[in-house]
Formats: structure tokens, C-alpha cells, sequence
């Protein structure tokens, strides 16, 4: 933890590991140029055991937390230059994951709870059992008083070595401006523990992660924590990644598939980190801040629109490029993610709203559609939408005409049955189609010469058991998507 005015520049080499353990050696702590003394990190807690709090992780010299399978969050002061996380308890623990890229939030740093950075990893971590973010209603427990754990890979003064992972329980002492401030009479972080996280108790029992360790004074003397839910919009806009499985970026009560089975004991050590530390008791189906996710089969595809461009707009070069927008929302298990199609290849997708692809077109003409794939595997796709490029967009194909329609009917009187025979083969004459009514008399359908003639009996206001053929669609016409209905909900 550093002060505002004080927060040292990092550089970090880049690595290539993966989650496996390495012989490499463990490079050493950062030197901070602060005017707290080096050599400490938690203050009054102890060293974790095998597997506790596996969601938190080592950035050497920062610290940071596992939030989804693909995203580590941390401090924007302790900069981005990370190739590579390290997961652990202590220094020989040396299971590396390497990270795709890291960004800090703009404007983000200590003082003002904007202090956000997160890491894309390069490849998922699926083992580690992962902690949900403190959203919604949840954040009603944020008061002062409440117990919470801070945990950091910074050094200390037990002269113990340079990435240990350590504990503390202490308790909230206000919020304000969305940070908390915690800690104090001893029970702190400090150096090496920045964005590190801090866990809270729900009543029922269930863990979540809320804080990233910011800032403070002396070590021992208290710190600052940006709230980590205040970023999950722009962490979700800026990675293209959902990591709050029960809500939407706002805060909104929206379950999916994943909104449960979170692990029940985070702070007690299950299996080992050459298994990822998974395992370990979990809890059910989330219902925190509303009804938990309904795991009844979903069948339904998503409905989705394109709501820009209009279909039949014409654009020149200087409109590029052309932001395309889409509007999906599926009444199941929600929508996964949502791709657009241009001429029918898909170009890009989006798993988070907004839907948005900006494009650069060349001249010419160019049919849009749009795919909604939900988490049960539906997919529904958009209305075309068809645009021009320095030129009018291109004019549907006419449908083809109707094939004529094919008339059958069960009943008829026996004057109307005996004439759909007679119309079935007739004397030198070919064989027609055979129909009749109830009470008709017709002949129904009686070839002669040669000719065949379709003709139906009369009805007695039954209705008929009529088929009609199907109208084929060509050109333009194969283009188009099936416009879905369905009722609209939010998604997260």
C-alpha cells in the first residue's frame, strides 16, 4: 500500500508460463522509494496455509485477485507492465500463468475509488475455485464495523521471505466516496500488498471479494480500498468479458448458469496448487438479492434486432467508420454473446451490452444480420439489414410466386367420394387428383381426353383439412433472418 503522493514506477520483465510449476527463480521484491519502511507488509496477521484464499495472487510488487477465469483485478498505481501472474502461498509455490495484456483504468488512481486495473489472462484458469464480487444489494453490508479479511504477498517484518502470502482479519471503519476505509491498531497492509484484495462474510454465509488495496499512511495505522464493484462496468466494456455472474454491470439482480456453486470455504485450504486447489464444500444456487437462477431447460432463442443502420441506408467513405449497434435479450439463461454477419461471415462478437461494431466498409453493397446465442446453445438470428457503400443499398429479390395450393378433404357425401374416383380414372381418360366434400355432389376432379382437372367438392361450413405448400424463398429472400418475438428482459 503506498501513499497517493508516493506511488513508485514499476517495470516487470515479461514471461511465457503457464500454470505449471517452474524451476525459474523467484526474482525479488521491488525497491520503493516511500517514506514508510521497507520490510513490512500485513500487519498482525499470519502466513496462509496450502490452498487459503487461492483467488488472491502475486504480481511482484503488487498483489491481485482472481475474479473470473480469464481476469485478475488490482491497483492502477502499480502500473501494467505485467507478463505474467503467480499463484501461491509461498515463494517455492511458483505456478505462473502468463497474461495477454493489463490495463489500468483511465484517470484511475489512489484518493478517488477510480484505483481499477485489470489482466486478460492468455489462457483461462478453470481449477482455482473463484470468489464472486461483492454487486447489487450485497453492498448493504459494507458498514462500519463489519469483519473482513485483507490478504497480500507483501514483505514483513517476520522474516519470512519475499512473497509469502499473508492474512488479517480486522473490521471496516467507514465508506465514503466509494472506498472503505479499514484496519488500524496494528492490523493493516502495506508495501507489496497493493490491489490485493479484501474479502467479506455475507450473513448467510457465502464469501465475496470487494476491495483493492489503495492507499493509507503508516503501516498498522489503517488503509484505503477502492471498491472493486464501482469498475466492473468498465473492466466488462474494456475486456468484452461478464465477470459478475449474478448481476448485470450495474448492479442489477440478473442470474445465469453461473450464479452458484461458489466455494463455502475460501479462507480453509483444500487440495493442493498442483491441482489448482479446487475442491472443497460449495454453496447452492445464489439467491442473495432476489430468485436464484432457474436451471429448467431453456428452448427459447434470443431475440435480436439491428438498430443501426436502418435497413436501405446509403453511406459514403467520409461516414467510416460505421458504429453497428445491436439490441438482444433472451427470456431463459441470457444471452452468451451476440456476433454480426456481414454477406453471411461472421466478423466479430460481443458477449456484453452494449453490442456495439464498428466497422470500415469499402464501396459497394452489403447485407447485416445478427446472432444471438444464448447459454443454452439457442441461437436467434436478426432481420437483414441491407446498406450501400457509395452506392444504393442493393433492392430485395421478388419473391417467387406461390405454387398453387393443394386441397384435400376427409369428408364428402357419397356422390362426392364416388366422383373423386371417377376423377381418379375415367374411361380412356388420365388419372387427376381426388377430392370431395361432405354434402357436395361434385364430380370431383374428372379427367377426360386426357386432361386432368382439379376441382374441389362443396364444403358444409367444417372448414377443410386443407395443406398449403410451402412458399420457397430465393435471393434476397435466403438472406434474411427470421425475426424472433419473445418476451424482453435485461440481461447481465
Amino acid at each position: 500500500m503506498k501513499t497517493p503522493a508516493l506511488v513508485a514506477v514499476l517495470s516487470f520483465a515479461a514471461f511465457g508460463l503457464v500454470l505449471t510449476p517452474s524451476m525459474d527463480a523467484q526474482a525479488g521484491p521491488i525497491a520503493f522509494s516511500l517514506d514508510e519502511p521497507e520490510g513490512e507488509g500485513i500487519f498482525g496477521g499470519e502466513p496462509t496455509n496450502t490452498c487459503e484464499w487461492p483467488t488472491t495472487l502475486d504480481l511482484n510488487g503488487c498483489t491481485g485477485t482472481l475474479v473470473h477465469p480469464e481476469i485478475a483485478v488490482y491497483a492502477a498505481h502499480c502500473g501494467s507492465g505485467y507478463g505474467q501472474i503467480r499463484f501461491g502461498d509461498k515463494p517455492n509455490d511458483n505456478y505462473y500463468v502468463q497474461t495477454q495484456y493489463c490495463r489500468t483504468r483511465p484517470g484511475g488512481q489512489p484518493g478517488n475509488g477510480t484505483d481499477h486495473a485489470y489482466c486478460r489472462l492468455a489462457q483461462p484458469v478453470n481449477d482455482v475455485p473463484i470468489v464472486p464480487i461483492l454487486m447489487g444489494c450485497e453492498t448493504e453490508v459494507l458498514v462500519p464495523g463489519r469483519e473482513v479479511t485483507i490478504v497480500g504477498f507483501g514483505s514483513a517484518d517476520d522474516n519470512l521471505p519475499w512473497g509469502t502470502k499473508r492474512k488479517v482479519t480486522t473490521t471496516i471503519n467507514s465508506v465514503a466516496n466509494n472506498e472503505a476505509f479499514i484496519g488500524g491498531g496494528g492490523k493493516d497492509s502495506c508495501q507489496g500488498d497493493s490491489g490485493g484484495p479484501v474479502y467479506i462474510q455475507l450473513d448467510d454465509g457465502q464469501w465475496r471479494v470487494f476491495g483493492i488495496t489503495s492507499y493509507g499512511g503508516a503501516c498498522g495505522g489503517g488503509g484505503y480500498y477502492s471498491m472493486i464493484h464501482t469498475g466492473v462496468e468498465w473492466i466488462e466494456q474494456d475486456s468484452g468479458i461478464d465477470i459478475t455472474p449474478c448481476h448485470d454491470a450495474q448492479g442489477n439482480w440478473v442470474p445465469g448458469p453461473d450464479c452458484g456453486m461458489f466455494p463455502a470455504e475460501p479462507q480453509t485450504g483444500h487440495s493442493t496448487w498442483a491441482e489448482g486447489c479446487a475442491g472443497g464444500p460449495v454453496s447452492g444456487w445464489n439467491s442473495s438479492c432476489g430468485a436464484p437462477f432457474n436451471d429448467e431447460p431453456d428452448e427459447v432463442p434470443p431475440v435480436v434486432t439491428i438498430t443501426y443502420p436502418a435497413d436501405g441506408s446509403m453511406f459514403t467513405q467520409a461516414d467510416m467508420p460505421l458504429n453497428i449497434t445491436v439490441d438482444a435479450s433472451d427470456e431463459g439463461w441470457g444471452v452468451k454473446e451476440v456476433r454480426l454477419l456481414i454477406d453471411g461471415q461472421v466478423v466479430g462478437s460481443d458477449p456484453v451490452m452494449p453490442y456495439e461494431y464498428p466497422a470500415t466498409f469499402p464501396s459497394g453493397q452489403f447485407v447485416l444480420t445478427a446472432e444471438a446465442e444464448d447459454h443454452a446453445g439457442n441461437v436467434g438470428v436478426s432481420a437483414a439489414v441491407a446498406i450501400g457503400v457509395d452506392m444504393p443499398a442493393p433492392e430485395p429479390e421478388p419473391e417467387p410466386e406461390p405454387e398453387p395450393e393443394t386441397t384435400d378433404s376427409d369428408s364428402g357425401s357419397d356422390t362426392g367420394t364416388s366422383g373423386g374416383e371417377t376423377g381418379g380414372e375415367t374411361e380412356g381418360g388420365t388419372e387427376g387428383p381426388t377430392t370431395g366434400g361432405t354434402t357436395g355432389a361434385g364430380t370431383g376432379g374428372v379427367g377426360t381426353d386426357g386432361d386432368t382437372d382439379s376441382t374441389t367438392g362443396e364444403e358444409d361450413g367444417e372448414g377443410c383439412a386443407c395443406t398449403a405448400t410451402d412458399q420457397g424463398r430465393g435471393g434476397w429472400a435466403a438472406l434474411m433472418g427470421l425475426a424472433l418475438v419473445g418476451l424482453v428482459r435485461r440481461r447481465r
